[in-house]
């Protein structure tokens, strides 16, 4: 995904960029159009097995809790207007497009695979949060 930006002069993507590249730029041009202070955060976890894990915690901590086969899990909670949150989730705050695709491209290295019966290799799910 990083490669999207990186060859490219400023805000340009390639014409075979998908849906990612193109709604994160969405997103900044209008942002920056707007001429006001703005935030924006992201959350990336990976769901596997029914276990949601976080994919941007500190190498450290995932490294080692991996290699312990005790992968820390993230409870699923309600938060009390009919949303649900994942609690303890890391929030990084970005400020461009490229820190939104590095962190997935880092994230996306974390995720698991594993053979089953119908699949050579199957993957974990995972989603991205921007707020």
């Amino acid at each position: 995904m990083l490669e999207c930006l990186q060859s490219r002069p400023k805000g340009q993507l390639p014409a075979d960029a998908g849906v990612i590249p193109r709604a994160v730029k969405q997103i900044f041009d209008t942002l920056e159009r707007q001429n006001t202070e703005y935030s924006v955060k992201v959350t990336f976890l990976e769901l596997y097995n029914e276990e949601i894990t976080d994919l941007l915690a500190p190498e450290e901590i995932s490294k080692a809790a991996f290699e312990d086969r005790q992968k820390k899990t993230l409870p699923l909670m309600e938060d009390g207007k009919g949303g649900v949150l994942v609690r303890g989730l890391e929030e990084e705050i970005v400020t461009n497009a490229s820190e939104i695709f590095s962190l997935l491209e880092r994230g996306s290295a974390k995720r698991r695979t594993a053979e089953t019966l119908l699949n050579k290799q199957s993957r974990s799910i995972s989603l991205s949060v921007l707020f």
